[in-house]
């Protein structure tokens, strides 16, 4: 194991109730959202907090929007400058206008909603649920006509991601612009869907065919997959597992582009001359470089290159960490720490932004 590595970093003085379930800045770094970040929360909130100002420590952190729900909010997503969405345990799904505070029931899943995601390029809001479905929506639409599409899917989505796309600030080569989306189900199967395909069977009213993934793939991981984060370059993925492990996958099913997959170990400790593992809850891609973050059940939060598949820098935390999240520009790296729900004794969530 390294050294724990110091870094500069800054507390927000707004902590949720309850653990932080997921987070999001605004993608656009030349945005005055830029340093805007949503904070989902199991106390049933969504925050969002600006932390333009956190050069001057936390009295620079604002709350400037508080979204209250009936029951936890498992995820959330940006839709634009002005609109977000979120994923309840309630089986709502929500638009949320971040200028008047206002939000509005869309539609609903038969379970709770885990996942939600909106992709730029095909203008699609997609959430996954724990219903094992996808439904895809038109955040601009009506609500009574924002319903798109059901997909039925074999098993409850336990994560998923779209390809991220990121403006305003010098990124790491594109190199693949197909917009896709990976969901992450039970038993290990992962789904690859092509959202430009996806979208224009939508438009041609070929239900079926939007039904349909791109690619499906077991997992080389051999435990419940807890995230997948997609590579800003668009030729691969990451998923965590509750064993330790992280996988790292690529888009191209030829026998060559599978020849580049691995996957390590991490995220254990020796105890008494015994390996304990510790689940990896969440994943982050730094838009700058292709590296990613990992955070653990070990309190720690770990950056890794996937080029020379090496760890670079590990920061050691208080708390288990629950959910991560880059800044457009790569220069900030959000960590929640607290256990989450799959510990035994839930604590208030703490949210801290490291300076890059």
């Amino acid at each position: 194991m390294s050294a724990p590595a110091s870094f500069e970093e800054v507390l927000s003085p707004f902590p949720p109730r309850d653990p932080v379930s997921a987070f999001a800045f605004f993608r656009d770094a030349s945005s005055s959202r830029a340093a805007h970040l949503l904070v989902a929360s199991w106390d049933k909130t969504v925050q969002l907090q600006d932390w333009r100002q956190c050069d001057q420590g936390p009295s620079g952190v604002r709350v400037l929007q508080t979204f209250e729900h009936p029951a936890a909010v498992l995820d959330v997503c940006w839709i634009n400058e002005s609109l977000a969405a979120s994923a309840c345990l309630d089986r709502r799904v929500r638009l949320l206008n971040l200028e008047t505070g206002q939000a509005v029931i869309i539609g609903k899943h038969e379970n709770g909603v885990c996942r939600i995601r909106y992709d730029d390029p095909t203008q699609l809001l997609i959430s996954g649920s724990w219903d094992a479905s996808l439904k895809l929506w038109d955040p601009f639409a009506e609500p009574d006509q924002a319903l798109r599409h059901t997909i039925s899917l074999p098993h409850k989505v336990f994560a998923m991601d779209t390809v991220p796309i990121y403006t305003g600030a010098p990124t790491v080569e594109v190199k693949d612009p197909t917009p896709r989306l990976v969901v992450a189900m039970a038993e290990r199967i992962v789904h690859i869907y092509n959202l430009r395909s996806v979208r224009d069977a939508l438009d041609a009213n070929e239900l079926e065919d939007a039904s349909k993934p791109e690619q499906t793939r077991e997992s080389s991981l051999k435990f419940m997959l807890r995230d997948v984060r997609c590579m800003p370059e668009g030729i691969g993925y990451a998923t965590s597992s509750i064993e330790g492990r992280i996988a790292v996958e690529f888009f191209d099913p030829s026998p060559e582009g599978q020849a580049q997959k691995y996957a390590f170990k991490c995220h254990r400790k020796e105890v008494d001359g015994e390996d304990v593992v510790f689940p990896i809850h969440a994943l982050a891609f730094d838009p700058r470089y292709g590296t990613f973050a990992t955070g653990g059940g070990d309190a720690h939060c770990a950056l890794w290159d996937p080029v020379a598949k090496k760890r670079i820098r590990q920061y050691v935390l208080s708390a288990a960490v629950s959910a991560l999240a880059f800044s457009a520009d790569g220069h900030m790296l959000a960590i929640a720490t607290g256990a989450d729900n799959l510990d035994e004794d839930n604590a208030p969530g703490e949210v801290q932004v490291v300076m890059n």
